[in-house]
């Protein structure tokens, strides 16, 4: 049974997150002088000013940071647009990042630095939450493609890879059923436990190596079982060990697209949350 060579990606983690220098330093630029800005209005005039412009000061934070949100969150309308002419994906990551950061300040500042009542307290915590699992989504963005693209043998989306995932095992078991009792018990007890083995997923990322240069070693590690089969079932036990170790890799490659969709789901999550409940606590304000 030969395995079908993974088809090519029709949709593929983008690298294109890795900034361009200039428009980098420029972000980094307006975060600083936007976020220094607003420190020195908070530290400088809040608590100095008469009771109602220190109310409109409070409200200018919080307006600015509701609308730096929003602006951040497009990015998301940026995504429906790939293919629309309205930029590099990259260069809307960057305003997302940094505009973001400038929004956290406001919002901050805008609180006190206080949790305040029920809604308002619950609104800050989507809101930290949703720029922590950006935070982390900042780091993964940068960890997990280049490792994602230092494994695989060819790009594939998860649907190929759950493909060729089921016809390996499909191939290991049919080995393990038209061999003799001992091959059966080998590939059961010695290969099938290693298409789930965490540590052998570890190499793959530690050593960040492909199938071609990982599957001498795994079947010198398997030599031994050939001491328990008669030779003309030597070729078939190795058959199945690349079968075993083909299915640990398709693994590896699943772990990391699911890590990269999974913490996705958890912003957009958080970040629906928080909009929602920024748009129960403006309401409560300008009822109330």
């Amino acid at each position: 049974m030969k395995v079908a060579p993974i088809k090519a990606s029709r949709s593929r983690f983008s690298a294109s997150w890795m900034r361009s220098g200039r428009i980098d330093y420029l972000w980094q630029t307006f975060a600083v002088l936007s976020v220094a800005g607003l420190s020195w209005l908070y530290f400088s005039m809040y608590g100095q000013l008469p009771p109602d412009r220190n109310r409109v000061l409070v409200l200018a934070f919080g307006c600015a940071g509701t609308i730096l949100a929003v602006l951040a969150a497009s990015l998301s309308v940026r995504k429906r647009l790939a293919y629309q002419g309205v930029g590099k994906l990259s260069a809307w990551l960057n305003a997302h990042i940094y505009i973001g950061i400038v929004s956290a300040f406001a919002i901050l500042y805008h609180s006190g630095f206080r949790m305040g009542s029920p809604v308002p307290a619950i609104l800050l915590s989507f809101y930290w939450f949703t720029i922590v699992s950006g935070v982390m989504g900042l780091w993964l963005s940068r960890k997990v493609p280049p490792l994602l693209t230092a494994i695989e043998e060819n790009p594939a989306i998860i649907e190929d890879l759950l493909s060729v995932r089921a016809e390996c095992l499909r191939g290991m078991l049919e080995l393990a059923a038209g061999g003799s009792a001992k091959f059966s018990a080998l590939v059961k007890d010695s290969l099938l436990p290693q298409t789930a083995s965490w540590k052998r997923m570890g190499r793959f990322y530690r050593n960040r190596t492909t199938f071609a240069e990982e599957i001498s070693a795994f079947q010198k590690e398997q030599e031994w079982a050939l001491g328990w089969l008669a030779a003309p079932e030597h070729r078939a036990y190795q058959r199945a060990g690349e079968y075993a170790l083909r299915v640990n890799k398709m693994n590896a490659e699943l772990l990391l697209h699911r890590v990269m969709r999974g913490w996705l789901t958890i912003h957009i999550t958080t970040t629906a949350a928080m909009f929602g409940f920024a748009a129960l606590h403006i309401f409560s304000v300008l009822y109330y």
